[in-house]
């Protein structure tokens, strides 16, 4: 288990298949309305602030990010939120991925741009597809866990970016025309 503070809110902590195997868990039963997974977050909570001789503020609202590794382990990122007010006052959150991001494009040109800048990006990003919808350009980005900000920051100067729920995205594929982009992608992620 390796653990790391990435600042006072947040804390990083990698664990590998043995890890998860000693906490008798596995990446694909990981959720927090299930007692096992409550157990193993706290575990792992307990362990962090033995490490770093610091806890990670659970008084207000903890998102808890995971991902799983190449070598078959997980990545989990706790991050204390601010409350700003009683509606807000949920105290656990756990997201295990991102939500994808549909780009639109200014014009033609940004589109061509934006996809440049996409393939230095291919380490962030799951998954990336172009379509055409009611005749405007969209880019279709599924991020790796903890890179949507990042990419939606670069992005935005070439149009705009807004998440977007499944159903969205499965009507950009029913009614839209997919697009080719193999030549800025050429490598992982498969297009």
């Amino acid at each position: 288990m390796k653990i790391e503070s990435n600042g006072e809110e947040k804390i990083t902590v990698a664990l590998t298949t043995q890890d998860l195997c000693e906490l008798d868990i596995t990446y694909d039963e990981m959720d927090y309305s299930n007692i096992e997974t409550r157990r193993v977050i706290w575990t792992i909570l307990d362990e962090a602030r033995r490490t770093l001789g610091k806890a990670i503020d659970t008084d207000g609202r903890l998102l808890i990010e995971a991902l799983p590794s190449d070598d078959g382990g997980c990545i989990l990122v706790f991050t204390s939120l601010p409350i700003f007010d009683s509606k807000t006052k949920k105290r656990l959150i756990m997201k295990k991925e991102s939500d994808p991001l549909a780009f639109c494009p200014f014009d033609e040109n940004a589109f061509i741009d934006a996809l440049e800048t996409l393939s230095h990006l291919k380490e962030n990003i799951k998954s990336c597809d172009a379509v055409m919808f009611n005749d405007l350009y969209y880019i279709i980005i599924r991020p790796k866990l903890t890179f949507s900000d990042k990419i939606t920051h670069i992005l935005s100067e070439y149009g705009n970016v807004a998440e977007v729920c499944k159903a969205d995205i499965s009507t950009f594929y029913e009614h839209g025309r997919r697009l080719s982009i193999a030549p800025f992608m050429s490598s992982e992620p498969k297009i």
